[in-house]
């Protein structure tokens, strides 16, 4: 790998130790896979050691202590607890105050307390072309495909990332690497896709099929239009599936996403490829019928919004629905978000109207990442399953909560997420009749 000056004394040890070794971890890694060198990056979302595994907080804090400073605007990642209020999650004592340990660490190191999944949401947004550094599947996509910058799968070399400011010349951070391998015609009516749950359902039929490669997605859609939810979340929620039913890191979509203003500008030389796929309504039924394994009418024990972590104009929605009426007794209701929002959010009023209804707005984590885990519940003496029957707006919650949490679930629109919230039984979710 050919390396500047700087670079080279940086790895040499002028920087101190912990910048050569980080440096020596980036430059194998790129060798690894054949970069030819180093670029600066302008921003790195890190990955915040959680205490519900063994070690992470351990090694974090000696890191930290070893003199470690970040170079580049570092934001963090989700955590296993509401670090400002862990009372609300039920999180037992220890472990809230283990993984309270992570605040002093990063702030030493200079990364930013933002304990969230979408970054974006918070002012973080690369520009087009830029060079950055990134966990977290979902932000990971977003970064990529809706905003044009260049990332990507960090995992623990984002740590090394945001020490020195560099990575690899590689991956997707090449422009011929992130031309489109498969085109897909979505033929799915547009009143289908005017629900946050239908956009997670369409990524999640196409996520399986690509698994790492990257779609071009052909929309029957001109002009987007919805009067409670933005386009962005619709993204959002499209690119949180896709990176959860298979492991995809970029899409295009032509005329939305930067680097596709057309179907040929999508492919590399314009060849569009010959197996073309169509999405039909028939799919996006079945997905419904795949994920949802609870009656509609049983009981249910918990619901939760914002996977990803949902936005202030989503809070306000939820708040006006729930304001005046009260969740049915036994039922868990948590909207998770970032802690900024959270803050907003209450300066306007609505967590009073969502604490006042029995629901919670969570910050720092959500289910897949708190203490409910089955390994954590055994660990600490908790009921496993802590959940039994989950309903929810996000197919990535869905996907993983059957196997880390062990529940039911059902995946139906933010609506009837919270009917089933006030009623505590299972609204009626049929994939047919989900947008009605």
């Amino acid at each position: 790998m050919k390396l500047t000056e700087l670079e080279k004394k940086m790895r040499g040890g002028v920087a101190g130790d912990v910048i050569a070794e980080a440096m020596d971890y980036l430059i194998q890694f790129g060798e690894a896979f054949g970069a030819e060198k180093l670029v600066d990056i302008n921003y790195c979302h890190y990955p915040a050691e959680m205490g519900i595994y063994y070690g992470d907080i351990d090694d974090l804090v000696k890191y930290a202590a070893r003199g470690a400073k970040v170079r580049v605007p570092t934001t963090t990642s989700t955590l296993c607890a509401d670090l400002e209020k862990p009372w609300i999650t039920g999180i037992p004592g220890k472990l809230a105050e283990l993984q309270a340990k992570v605040e002093p660490a990063h702030r030493s190191m200079g990364i930013l307390e933002t304990y969230t999944c979408t970054p974006q949401l918070l002012g973080f947004v690369p520009p087009f072309g830029s060079y950055i550094a990134s966990v977290e599947s979902s932000a990971i996509i977003y970064f990529n495909s809706v905003l044009g910058a260049r990332t990507n799968r960090g995992g623990l070399f984002t740590r090394f990332s945001a020490v020195t400011g560099k990575y690899p010349l590689m991956g997707y951070l090449l422009k011929e690497n992130r031309y489109g391998t498969h085109l897909f015609n979505v033929r799915i009516p547009v009143k289908r896709l005017q629900t946050y749950d239908a956009w997670c359902a369409l990524g999640f039929i196409i996520g399986k099929i690509v698994g790492s490669e990257i779609p071009v997605i052909q929309l029957p859609i001109t002009k987007f239009q919805d009067p409670i939810l933005q386009r962005t979340d619709w993204l959002l929620g499209l690119g949180a599936a896709l990176a959860t039913s298979g492991s995809v890191t970029l899409f295009h979509i032509p005329g939305v996403t930067p680097e596709a203003r057309t179907v040929k500008e999508a492919f590399k030389n314009g060849k569009v490829p010959k197996n073309v796929y169509e999405i039909r309504e028939k799919d996006l039924d079945d997905v419904y019928h795949q994920v949802n394994n609870i009656p509609s009418g049983a009981d249910i024990d918990f619901v939760t919004l914002g996977c990803p972590h949902y936005n202030l104009a989503q809070i306000a929605y939820v708040a006006r629905q729930l304001e005046g009426k009260h969740i049915s007794r036994g039922v868990r209701f948590w909207i998770c978000t970032n802690r900024m929002t959270r803050k907003q959010a209450e300066y306007s009023g609505y967590i009073k109207k969502i604490e006042d209804a029995g629901a919670k707005v969570v910050a720092d984590t959500c289910p897949v990442e708190s203490h409910m885990r089955q390994s954590t519940c055994r660990e600490y003496g908790l009921e496993v399953p802590n959940v039994r029957n989950m309903v929810t707006d996000s197919v990535k919650m869905v996907r993983y909560v059957k196997d880390l949490i062990g529940c039911n679930t059902v995946l139906t629109d933010t609506d009837k997420c919270i009917q089933s919230a006030l009623k505590g039984k299972c609204a009626n979710t049929n994939g047919t009749n989900n947008y009605e």
